[in-house]
């Protein structure tokens, strides 16, 4: 878990360059993730610069329906945007 390299505004970079996540500014950051034309996500990123505590680490990993270890990823640049539409894209 890489919580103390990160702050809540470089999460909120992050999600919005690499996947294209439009926030709603409101009392903290809410996001929606769309995949094929369906709202198909929502994160919620802490306003401020301060880091992020583990338990909102962890809560924003899965509410993004990736364990703590791909989320790190995805901030570390090695997980792009198209692994993380195959992750999160219902299998039929």
């Amino acid at each position: 878990m890489k919580n103390a390299q990160y702050n809540s505004k470089d999460i909120k970079k992050v999600c919005e360059t690499k996947l294209k996540i439009r926030f709603a500014d409101a009392g903290e950051y809410n996001g929606l993730y769309w995949l094929d034309g369906n709202k198909v996500l929502r994160i919620t990123v802490p306003k401020g610069r301060k880091f992020v505590p583990p338990g909102t680490y962890a809560s924003m990993a899965r509410q993004l329906k990736l364990k703590i270890a791909q989320f790190d990823q995805l901030l570390d640049c090695p997980l792009k945007k198209a692994e993380f539409d195959k992750l999160i894209r219902p299998q039929a």
